[in-house]
């Protein structure tokens, strides 16, 4: 392993990936969950740093959807940012710098003229670097985060991780005695694992070896790798990490699971009674041992500021919301921390139809004459929605620059996602300054649009098939290959004409085409 990399896996590359959770628009909704300002007015530019930002997706889609806002990711392996650089420079990207810099570099002050930043995200970092890097970012987030601004962290979480620690360290441990790279030492490390496992070995849960294996077998063998061989990794403690970030001023807002914000989704009352009597400082320590939480996504603030009572109501009343899945698919059931809920059907049913023909305000949907004696509040409303990823928050508008800026992204950025076999992505969408998640079809459907083929769904069946035919590649359906060319052209049609009614619409909404 190169000696640069500080014991973290740098022989592959992390996966691509969006993180939905991640982005401003996101983070603002847990602030105003808990009744504290954001970091910038709604539809205001901002400046945003990831750190650890790997190839840099996540980063590049919040640029082609805030195109008037100015987006930092550092990396320090250069391949990921050589790769994050090719994307924003063939997709137009102009309000996105890309940096190879490690942590050191960052807090020493190595890289220069860099500006102060009102948001900063680090998605699998913490939990996987070694302490000393922790203190650099610690001393980057001090040196660059602006007063009011948020810091979204992620990392594996405790007591959840207790019972899988033997196995993390059983696997990094045989993993180390193979010399190869590390997709195939990760690979040998299980099948060594399965044998322990097999003869007795009560410190291994079989359920969690079975999940290795399936993610073995499905080539998820990247993700593997960095998850389990990384030389420092380490679940931590709420309280452990918020008392490593109160050095750069910063105080615990929520949870970026939005849902997990609402503690009777997500404790028994009898939970809640004694996190209610215990000290401030550990409660939320102590609603990991009642959660199970193996994974926690947290948002702290350099400076909490509380919005008025008297304006939190109205505040929430005016943010808009739309719909980001097909309305057949919006559902009163959600599933919650607890398990599963139901939303009222008297506020929820009329207030589905109204976002149903467009974009909506929570006072609007709370104002429905179909609606009156419901005792949601605003609150509820918002985290509801967004927290069951069925509708997200309105921040920008459809602009022709910023629909052209979002189109030309997301064209090159899916043909780079069929070049690498990908058959599930996400469109930068402007109107809600994030991303929507796009299957196979959806892909081939959108560049073939998007190079001007009609929404008829003829014409796009020939021309989606004419992209798999120029690429070399066979359609797979349901897990298979289609070997027919009369099947793979009905399976295209079909798809198309599913698209044209119910996902195109969505994608102009969303002034993602």
């Amino acid at each position: 392993m190169p000696t640069w990399s500080d014991g973290y896996v740098s022989d592959i590359e992390y996966l691509p990936g969006f993180y939905m959770d991640q982005t401003p628009a996101h983070l603002d909704v847990a602030c105003l969950l808990r009744d504290i300002e954001p970091p910038v007015a709604a539809g205001e530019p901002f400046r945003y740093c990831e750190l650890g930002c790997g190839v840099g997706e996540s980063a590049l889609a919040i640029a082609a959807s805030n195109h008037r806002s100015e987006v930092w990711g550092f990396d320090f392996n250069p391949a990921h940012i050589a790769r994050g650089r090719d994307l924003a420079r063939d997709g137009g990207l102009r309000n996105i710098h890309l940096l190879e810099a490690s942590f050191e570099q960052l807090a020493k002050g190595e890289v220069r003229d860099l500006p102060a930043f009102d948001y900063i995200a680090l998605h699998g970092v913490w939990s996987w670097v070694s302490p000393a890097s922790r203190s650099h970012i610690v001393n980057f987030i001090d040196r660059h985060l602006n007063p009011g601004g948020l810091v979204y962290v992620t990392y594996n979480a405790l007591p959840g991780w207790t019972v899988a620690q033997p196995l993390q360290r059983l696997v990094s441990t045989f993993a180390s005695l193979d010399h190869g790279r590390s997709d195939r030492r990760v690979s040998t490390a299980i099948e060594m694992v399965r044998r322990v496992c097999d003869v007795g070995a009560p410190a291994l849960q079989v359920a969690d070896v079975e999940r290795l294996e399936k993610e073995r077998d499905q080539g998820n063998l990247a993700y593997l790798s960095h998850e389990y061989l990384n030389e420092h990794w380490a679940p931590c403690y709420h309280s452990d990490v918020a008392g490593d970030l109160a050095a750069a001023k910063l105080e615990f807002v929520g949870s970026a699971n939005l849902l997990e914000n609402f503690p009777d989704l997500s404790l028994t009352p009898q939970q809640r009674a004694l996190i209610d009597d215990a000290p401030l400082a550990v409660r939320e320590t102590l609603r990991d041992y009642f959660m199970a939480r193996t994974f926690r996504r947290d948002v702290f603030v350099r400076g909490a500021r509380i919005i008025p009572g008297r304006r939190r109501a109205q505040r929430l009343r005016r943010q808009k919301l739309m719909l980001v899945i097909p309305a057949a698919a919006v559902t009163r059931n959600i599933k919650i921390p607890l398990g599963e809920a139901a939303l009222s059907e008297r506020a929820y049913e009329p207030a589905f139809r109204a976002l149903a023909e467009g974009p909506r305000s929570i006072g609007e949907l709370l104002d429905l004459p179909e609606a009156a004696g419901s005792t949601a509040s605003p609150r509820e409303m918002i985290g509801m929605l967004v927290g069951s990823r069925q509708a997200m928050t309105v921040t920008n508008e459809n602009t022709d620059a910023a629909i052209a800026v979002a189109r030309a992204y997301n064209t090159l950025h899916l043909a780079a996602c069929a070049d690498s076999g990908r058959g599930m992505t996400a469109l930068a969408a402007p109107a809600v300054g994030s991303a929507v998640t796009v299957t196979i079809y959806e892909m081939l459907a959108y560049e073939a649009l998007s190079s001007g083929t009609p929404d008829d769904p003829k014409a796009l069946t020939e021309a989606t098939w004419k992209l798999l035919q120029d690429r070399g590649d066979r359609l797979r359906h349901e897990g298979e290959t289609v070997e027919s060319e009369d099947e793979a052209r009905k399976i295209l049609h079909d798809n198309m004409q599913v698209i044209i009614d119910i996902a195109l619409p969505l994608w102009r909404r969303l002034g993602a085409i």
